[in-house]
């Protein structure tokens, strides 16, 4: 059943009229559509989604072999609500019953949130209209509350059902960290260094790693971005001059889920230039392998530091 939402075309006209020319549609939606649904009206509703702000305007025609069934739209809100969207849907009758609107909600959501900064969905249907609240479960919504007396339909006094479905979080969040959070990610640098790169050092090499992080002026010319766990940083990558990372590492805790790709990945769009250099440690040698580095040299020994150049790009 996938692929069952396009774009409108003009075209479609004859065939939405036909599908949104019936009462007991209406009776479930918003007033404001006429009755009887000429094929004008739809025309008219097409041209305007066409001509709308695609950023704020998500519309979508339902088909069935690629012929008309039905519409689903969701729109954007504005003010503080400028990153929620309402969803709105409705299906010809020949059709309910089928799981047709539940993968047709499925797919819009999918590509809103793919697309789009859009946090939150959200839809308001009677409460009353089974069929559509259990689509939107069937569909991954979750049921928020009952609105009580919420709306005025056809001269009766009706409550509706508030149901939500939210951006699944970003795991383990990048950001360039500010100055003030310098300090934390100095003190993460220096634990799993101590843990995974100490060991293979002499102690001049562990001197001369803690004078690097001990030299502010170095440290004041260095980006550094941070992956967090909630508000936990747990994983750090500097950058300097002109495109060599100059301390890359992640808790121990959190080694294996991908957070050093992460941000690598989230660096590298601050860059229109993707050649970089490392002096890669023993134990970064095959992490930087993984990242698609390659060695420009032989392992090298400076200030009881080992290292292996390594280039990106």
């Amino acid at each position: 059943m996938s692929g069952i939402l396009r774009k409108w075309r003009l075209s479609d006209a004859a065939d939405l009229a036909a599908a949104l020319n019936n009462e007991r549609i209406l009776n479930n939606l918003r007033d404001g559509l006429p009755f009887p649904y000429t094929e004008k009206d739809a025309y008219d509703y097409i041209a305007g989604m066409l001509a709308a702000d695609e950023n704020d305007t998500f519309a979508y025609a339902i088909t069935q072999n690629d012929r008309v069934i039905g519409s689903i739209g969701a729109f954007r809100q504005d003010n503080i609500h400028r990153k929620t969207a309402e969803l709105g849907y409705y299906l010809a009758e020949e059709f309910w019953g089928q799981g047709i609107m539940t993968e047709a909600i499925r797919q819009i959501c999918e590509i809103i949130f793919a697309e789009t900064d859009i946090l939150r969905i959200y839809a308001e249907p009677f409460a009353y209209n089974t069929g559509s609240c259990r689509a939107l479960e069937k569909a991954g919504f979750s049921c928020e509350g009952i609105m009580k007396n919420n709306a005025v339909k056809n001269g009766k006094i009706l409550d509706m059902t508030l149901y939500s479905l939210t951006r699944i979080p970003e795991p383990y969040p990048v950001r360039r960290l500010t100055k003030d959070e310098i300090p934390a990610a100095s003190a993460l640098c220096w634990r799993v260094f101590l843990e995974f790169e100490a060991p293979v050092y002499p102690p001049e090499g562990v001197a001369a790693f803690r004078a690097s992080l001990d030299d502010r002026e170095r440290i004041r010319q260095m980006s550094f971005y941070g992956a967090f766990d909630g508000d936990i940083l747990v994983g750090v990558l500097a950058m300097r001059a002109p495109q060599h990372i100059g301390g890359f590492f992640v808790e121990s805790s959190y080694h294996r889920r991908g957070i050093g790709r992460r941000l690598f990945e989230a660096m590298r769009q601050d860059y229109a230039r993707q050649v970089f250099t490392v002096n890669a440690s023993p134990c970064g040698v095959e992490v930087y392998r993984h990242l698609g580095f390659v060695p420009t040299d032989s392992e090298q020994l400076v200030d009881g530091l080992r290292f292996t150049p390594m280039q990106f790009g």
